[in-house]
């Protein structure tokens, strides 16, 4: 009896649902019960806000309440899909613990004991703690770092206001190297096409953890049609223990592998 890596994942998938809601605490769903589905709802199109990649999602919405989501059904590649995180975005908004007011710590760090404070009190105190440094050790001293989208720029309007030329994003170590080099060799960005891919080498991406839907569901397909995917990453990732092969390489290794690939398609050309 054969199965395939799909099924697989399904099944793993049904049972690891199960066995979590059966050690959920009483009560613990009972926030959205399941006849509040039933009926006809409203799906609303959006971008999902749990990571930087931004996925088209539709959110069900029943009772003006978003109570599940799903990928967008019109985007071509990623369809229904969402990933777990993507999923439980439904928490970003309504989640009771959330945290919604400032809060300072009151104890020894690491104690964990907190106390809420006001909006004007932490503004009045970031400003003269910025301020301080800013006089004792310039203004560069102090480094300004967002999450990567839409809003990040007015972080660094602020940065800029300040006198500091430290900003930071999620893309300074992670996806504006691919960008910019791709806008400098071919003036746009990136075109891949993995679900038809033969020979795939993988430098520190791993698609199966740090999910972009589209693109792991293509990784998937492209595996599955016989693919062959090599995995060059310093630590076993989940996509190097599913790599046909893995290279530990060195952290920081990536670029003499690729400049050693590069001499020798020179050299024999």
């Amino acid at each position: 009896m054969s199965i395939s890596r799909r099924s697989f994942i399904k099944g793993m998938g049904i049972g690891c649902v199960g066995c979590t809601v059966g050690s959920l605490p009483p009560g613990a769903l009972a926030l959205n019960p399941v006849t509040s589905l039933k009926g006809q709802s409203k799906l609303t199109p959006s971008l999902c806000e749990m990571c930087s990649y931004r996925c088209p999602i539709e959110a069900q919405v029943v009772n003006n309440k978003t109570v599940f989501i799903q990928g967008n059904r019109n985007s071509p590649h990623q369809k229904t899909r969402v990933c777990a995180r993507g999923g439980s975005g439904v928490s970003l908004i309504y989640d009771p613990k959330r945290i919604v007011k400032p809060m300072k710590r009151k104890g020894p760090r690491g104690a964990g004991e907190w106390e809420v404070i006001s909006w004007e009190q932490a503004y009045t105190e970031i400003a003269e703690k910025m301020a301080s440094i800013k006089q004792h050790y310039g203004a560069e001293s102090i480094f300004f770092s967002s999450k990567s989208g839409s809003l990040s720029s007015h972080l660094f309007h602020l940065a800029a206001a300040f006198g500091s030329p430290n900003t930071f994003t999620h893309a300074s170590t992670c996806p504006a190297g691919k960008a910019i080099a791709a806008s400098v060799m071919m003036g746009g960005d990136l075109k891949m096409n993995l679900a038809n891919s033969k020979y795939i080498l993988s430098f520190g991406h791993n698609l199966y953890e740090g999910i972009e839907v589209a693109e792991t569901y293509e990784l998937m397909t492209a595996q599955e049609r016989g693919a062959k995917l090599v995995s060059f990453d310093p630590r076993l990732s989940v996509v190097s223990s599913k790599a046909n092969e893995w290279f530990a390489i060195r952290p920081g290794g990536d670029l003499p592998v690729l400049m050693a690939m590069c001499h020798i398609m020179v050299k024999e050309n």
